[in-house]
């Protein structure tokens, strides 16, 4: 069943998005993100694995999954991609196929985060040159088929850039997904409460050397001022599937005749955490 959307969509300003936005609140967005993805509070795992679930399942299964290199769109600090990887991995070559090649790509390379990440795991490479999602261009390896990820990162594109980004996944890819955890619904705004709460617990287990993370968490509350403000904000900018697809359909030039559209939510994170997902294939992607 899906959540009751609220109120109309409003693309507000998010103070991450602000040049001015220091680096250490930055970086106490980037824990909790990961933090997020990789915890399991539900019989169907963390929101990592599931999103590995719906990523298998739109691609057709492992026989078609074990064909693509997964692009990981705007992918900040690294997002969820060190924990799909893995997961994905490991279900492909426990099916007995080879495992897949993830890469990390953004406008902004943070080379420094994804070195480490990379160093981690083979099967994780990055594109150390800025790459404009709005701009048309192949970046999976010679042979594999092109799956994009956009992971909690859509709602930052206003229409216009938003119709250019998926217009160029259609001209550029043979499947893309975008994953969400921010709504105008019920549910996301309580999932948002709770997260912007959370800070007085998180701050102090990440944070307990740092003077400035301390500081402004307990003594002068501009972290938890900052989470409520990013985080009400991301909910204004949430799209429905609707929404998201009619960026498409008012585009005269693109043809999806040859695509299969499909959305979905799903409980990640209980209480309320929902993962909202929305996924474009080829058609002939899984008929192959």
């Amino acid at each position: 069943m899906s959540s009751w959307v609220l109120f109309p969509r409003l693309h507000l300003a998010e103070v991450e998005d602000q040049s001015w936005c220091p680096s250490w609140l930055r970086e106490h967005t980037h824990r909790a993100l990961a933090r997020m993805w990789q915890t399991s509070n539900s019989k169907n795992g963390s929101p990592a694995t599931q999103a590995c679930e719906l990523l298998l399942r739109a691609l057709g299964g492992p026989d078609y999954a074990a064909r693509f290199t997964f692009i990981d769109s705007c992918a900040g600090a690294g997002g969820p991609t060190p924990l799909l990887e893995p997961a994905m991995n490991a279900k492909l070559t426990a099916s007995g196929y080879n495992s897949v090649d993830f890469v990390l790509t953004d406008l902004w390379p943070d080379i420094q985060a994804w070195e480490k990440i990379t160093q981690r795991s083979q099967h994780i490479t990055y594109i150390d040159e800025p790459i404009d999602a709005t701009k048309p261009r192949r970046l999976a390896k010679p042979g594999t088929k092109e799956c994009r990820i956009f992971n909690l990162c859509f709602h930052h594109f206003d229409d216009e850039a938003a119709e250019k980004v998926l217009a160029s996944a259609l001209q550029s890819t043979d499947a893309f997904i975008i994953f969400e955890m921010t709504h105008r619904t019920f549910p996301s705004l309580l999932n948002t409460t709770i997260v912007i709460l959370s800070v007085f617990i998180t701050t102090l287990y990440d944070f307990y050397w740092s003077p400035i993370h301390l500081l402004f968490t307990y003594i002068i509350p501009i972290v938890p001022i900052f989470y409520a403000i990013d985080g009400y904000v991301s909910c204004t900018r949430g799209r429905t599937a609707e929404e998201t697809w009619e960026l498409l359909y008012r585009q005269p030039e693109v043809d999806l005749s040859g695509w299969e559209l499909k959305s979905g939510e799903q409980t990640a994170l209980l209480p309320f955490g929902k993962l909202y997902w929305y996924s474009a294939v080829k058609k002939n992607t899984i008929k192959e």
